[in-house]
């Protein structure tokens, strides 16, 4: 069984690689029965930054956390951009879609009937209180937010 740090380590593995070239745009989608928090959120986006290897300068959300549809839109210092997207509901297999884009390449994740044993790592990720205080603001306002620089790569 594949868990999801397994998964986020492939995918930081064949960044370093430099197989796909330079990542240049991420789609991260996850799709759960919980509704999302802030915490969970900010963890994906701190995993989808770390990824790109870039400071993260813009945010911009849509939808809610009561209704448990959100999607935050990142806009990375050298030009990458990013979507990361919580879905509530049903997940269709483990509940993750992923596409990460280089300037040679693309990998696609899509895991079908496969199941992560560890989705409670991401509910119990590191905290970033920067990261989660541009989320709340950008859900907040619906106008694209800056993103402080701390905590940043």
């Amino acid at each position: 069984m594949t868990s999801l740090t397994d998964l986020h380590r492939a995918v930081q593995d064949t960044i370093a690689s430099k197989r796909l070239g330079r990542a240049v745009f991420v789609r991260y989608t996850l799709q759960g029965t919980d509704k999302p928090g802030v915490p969970l959120l900010a963890t994906l986006v701190a995993t989808v930054r770390d990824w790109l290897s870039q400071p993260l300068v813009r945010l911009y959300a849509v939808g809610t956390l009561e209704s448990g549809q959100v999607s935050l839109t990142l806009h990375f210092r050298d030009g990458a951009t990013a979507l990361v997207s919580y879905a509530l509901g049903m997940p269709r297999g483990n509940g993750v879609d992923l596409i990460v884009v280089g300037n040679r390449g693309a990998m696609y994740h899509d895991a079908g009937s496969a199941s992560f044993w560890d989705e409670a790592a991401l509910r119990e990720g590191p905290k970033d209180a920067t990261m989660q205080a541009a989320i709340e603001r950008a859900l907040r306002s619906g106008k694209p937010e800056l993103v402080a620089a701390e905590g940043q790569p």
